[in-house]
């Protein structure tokens, strides 16, 4: 491809060709088991190159969030650029007009590539597009819930890729639909990188989000001293802002936010006004996320958000409060956000000041969030009293 760089590792190599073979020999489902950091976005875009010029048709990749839809198309784009083929996004902050224009260039053939967000799968409409391509990629399927959109993945007749760092999570579903039968391992990355150190400290059980900053103060110190750009991870949309205000109080710097219920646009926030739906701040997600790019040292304080596959450079600290709330594989994939240079870097987990888990990883039957209070303790109880 134009502007080759760089070179491909080992299990790079080995994954694009097995999996490659195993298209041209008509299996239908792959699985590719990559850790963080192995290179697992140029393996599914050559597959995707592959299987596009072998088959004529279009390729459609599928990422959780919107924020690694934009990171994927662009890193799709720049890789093509002078190719010929077009590359578009498609997700809930682009238009409906802006949408119906790519479909149009989708069946003309003048896209190539199509990159989108869960809604992809949850539309009747757009879950056709993917039904009619040539390879579907999943990015990142732990990401994905169980009832909206992993049901709807096994009625696709296409091709189906999915990526994951821990595939074990979902097994039952992966062998369900045939995809663990076609295993594709990676270990190896492909740039020298240091481990990153892990920091589990013990926090106080219900002290809020903003208060334990203070137990990660040195580490965020010393890596703003190094112009890192740290992330710093809530359990709730609503610690976010807590936590800005707190570092912009604590360090003097300004800080950057991201979360589910921001606006991608401001064609974006407008439509939403006018549909009733309400929208965090004033700014957008895609201001906050090139301003905290641009800047170093820079601080995001988010959701677990930045966990679905973001890769931010020179990021090397990341501190999660309220650690226990988050699933291994959450902890895993935020993690890994960082230390992905030749570059030491930390992460800070504060532990044990909650009981509760991630409602989205602890259902009920019912489709009730479950509390994981002990028995007899009543959420009201926790608040301070006179």
């Amino acid at each position: 491809m134009p502007g080759e760089r760089f070179a491909l590792t080992d299990d790079q190599r080995t994954a694009i060709e097995s999996i490659t073979a195993g298209l041209e020999a008509g299996e239908f489902e792959f699985l590719l088991k990559a850790p963080t950091g192995s290179g697992k976005t140029e393996v599914m875009l050559r597959v995707a190159l592959f299987e596009a010029l072998r088959t004529g048709g279009y390729i459609c990749l599928v990422a959780p969030t919107r924020d690694l839809v934009r990171q994927d198309c662009t890193y799709f784009r720049d890789r093509l650029e002078g190719t010929g083929l077009g590359v578009a996004e498609i997700h809930g902050g682009i238009s409906p007009a802006e949408r119906r224009h790519i479909l149009d260039q989708l069946q003309s053939g003048e896209l190539r590539f199509l990159i989108g967000s869960a809604m992809m799968i949850a539309s009747e409409s757009l879950w056709q597009i993917l039904d009619r391509s040539a390879l579907t990629l999943i990015d990142d399927v732990n990401a994905f819930d169980e009832r909206e959109h992993l049901r709807l993945l096994e009625d696709l007749d296409c091709a189906l890729l999915f990526a994951s760092a821990t595939p074990s999570e979902l097994r039952t579903f992966l062998e369900r639909v045939g995809a663990f039968h076609n295993l594709v391992t990676m270990r190896a990355m492909p740039f020298a990188v240091l481990p990153t150190k892990v920091h589990r400290v013990t926090g106080v059980w219900g002290e809020p989000a903003s208060e334990q900053l203070a137990r990660a103060e040195a580490l965020i110190r010393e890596h703003l001293e190094r112009k890192s750009r740290i992330f710093v991870i809530a359990r709730t949309r609503g610690d976010v802002p807590k936590l800005k205000e707190r570092l912009e109080r604590t360090y003097g710097i300004e800080v950057q936010q991201l979360r589910g219920d921001m606006a991608d646009s401001a064609e974006h926030r407008k439509r939403n006004a006018r549909r009733g739906i309400r929208v965090h701040g004033s700014s957008t997600r895609v201001e906050e996320m090139r301003a905290f790019t641009e800047s170093a040292p820079s601080i995001l304080a988010a959701t677990n958000l930045v966990g679905s596959g973001l890769d931010i450079p020179a990021a090397d600290l990341i501190v999660i409060t309220d650690a226990d709330a988050f699933g291994e594989s959450e902890v895993e994939q935020l993690i890994g956000r960082v230390g992905r240079r030749e570059r030491p870097s930390d992460a800070v987990l504060i532990a044990e000041t909650t009981f509760e888990k991630n409602p989205s990883r602890a259902m009920s039957p019912g489709g009730r969030a479950r509390t994981f209070m002990p028995r007899g303790m009543r959420a009201s109880s926790l608040r301070f009293r006179r």
